[in-house]
């Protein structure tokens, strides 16, 4: 009985942490819709599309995702630091883009392209 109990209790907790890890997991197919996305929001942005907040919007939780990943990871700080900028900066494009001042916008972009460059140096080259 008391065995029933205990697996009563580990088995949900087993269910609930094995379906965090697999959130925090990160596929190549992520990877590259997100650089897609990316590439989207760099053209949308040149051209002053208002597309480009959705762009930047799916981004901001795409890095919201990559930041979870790195939180399950031990001794990734980094990586959760450049999730968290990546995450900043998608943030302010989307701002940006809504206020419609796409200099702004083109700014904030240089400096999202530069943390997603930064941190592939850093982490792609482990894989």
């Amino acid at each position: 009985m008391k065995t029933q109990k205990a697996l009563a209790t580990f088995i949900p907790l087993l269910i609930a942490g094995t379906v965090l890890a697999a959130q925090a997991e990160l596929s190549a197919d992520e990877m590259r819709s997100a650089e897609d996305t990316l590439r989207d929001l760099d053209s949308n942005v040149s051209l002053q599309n208002r597309k480009a907040l959705d762009e930047a919007r799916e981004l901001a939780r795409f890095f919201q995702q990559v930041g979870a990943h790195y939180t399950a990871q031990p001794g990734a700080a980094r990586g959760v630091d450049f999730a968290r900028k990546s995450q900043d900066h998608a943030q302010a494009i989307a701002a940006a883009v809504e206020a419609g001042d796409y200099d702004a916008a083109q700014d904030r972009l240089a400096d999202l392209t530069r943390s997603c460059k930064t941190c592939h140096e850093v982490y792609k080259a482990k894989k």
